[in-house]
């Protein structure tokens, strides 16, 4: 587990996501053809006095199921940045140059060009520290000359999106502790979870409840690639599985797509998305039928000796 550094009077922890990279896309059609191919609404990330919104999202096949999810953040007028988990860029590089070729974008992997850097505690002295605003609302980013992005995203955490060679000149930044299993674990808590290689097309959006949370999902924006599935599900079909948080005193990681189970049924009636170790074993977050969570009935194993305890999410769902 990623432990602290920094400000021990604030108790600001600095931590180094290596999980994730950038993927740009650049030019004057980034954002007509971006709208066109993922879940949320792009044009909602306009840039105003030094501020946007963020977004979560994802990209999806015809049938409506996942390829990739990111965190989208507006650049510069021509210019988004997706966040993506870095096992799953280049495949999500060509997934979408696929649909780009008359369009005036490109996609470039920003890999090497950016470094993400994990921030965690309340008190934003340390950032003021640095030169860098915090803004206030969950979802927002801040934007400095520099090139430095500042993403609130949550009420104790942001995300400095930082051009590498500007992260090279913050002394704060030079030797970090490495943040990705207490990045992730805050995540699960926060009933976030993302695409992972194991899980590329196994769900649709809503199975990650990203009807409700940031805006993952735009209902009135128009067509997309599997735009017409997912609004189906939304108002006319019935959602038998969902999203939900667990945790298990199991030391052994349920990696993505391990499957659940539940009493008197022999095939899986779910699967791990994200999972992350914790002291006294591990959090996860599962998509997994309705039925065997409100029964308190569900196992990692099929011999169904193994029960993972459910926990709350901290959002509820309000519609299927």
């Amino acid at each position: 587990m990623a432990s602290n550094t920094s400000t021990r009077e604030n108790m600001t922890t600095f931590l180094d996501i290596s999980s994730h990279s950038l993927l740009l896309l650049q030019g004057p059609d980034a954002n007509k053809f971006l709208q066109g191919q993922v879940t949320c609404d792009v044009a909602r990330l306009v840039i105003s006095d030094n501020a946007s919104k963020t977004t979560l999202g994802a990209h999806c096949t015809h049938k409506g199921r996942m390829l990739f999810s990111f965190l989208a953040c507006q650049l510069d007028e021509q210019t988004i940045a997706l966040s993506i988990h870095a096992p799953l860029l280049a495949d999500a590089l060509a997934q979408l140059k696929k649909y780009s070729i008359f369009s005036k974008v490109e996609i470039i992997d920003a890999s090497d060009s950016y470094r993400i850097v994990g921030i965690k505690g309340d008190d934003t002295s340390a950032l003021r520290a640095l030169g860098l605003s915090a803004p206030n609302n969950i979802g927002e980013a801040s934007h400095h000359s520099s090139g430095v992005i500042v993403i609130k995203v949550s009420s104790e955490r942001f995300e400095c999106w930082l051009p590498t060679e500007e992260a090279q000149q913050i002394s704060a930044f030079s030797a970090l502790a490495a943040g990705d299993d207490a990045w992730c674990l805050d995540n699960i808590n926060e009933g976030i979870a993302e695409v992972r290689s194991e899980t590329v097309e196994a769900f649709i959006p809503q199975m990650f409840n990203y009807q409700v949370l940031r805006e993952a999902i735009s209902f009135e924006k128009g067509c997309y690639t599997g735009q017409e599935v997912v609004a189906r599900m939304q108002y006319l079909g019935k959602l038998k599985k969902r999203l939900y948080r667990f945790s298990t005193e199991t030391t052994t990681l349920l990696v993505p797509n391990t499957p659940l189970y539940t009493l008197d049924k022999k095939q899986a009636i779910g699967h791990v998305a994200l999972s992350a170790p914790t002291n006294n074993g591990q959090a996860l977050l599962a998509v997994v039928n309705v039925e065997p969570v409100e029964n308190d009935q569900v196992f990692i194993d099929a011999a169904c000796a193994q029960k993972l305890k459910v926990e709350s999410l901290p959002y509820s769902i309000t519609q299927e």
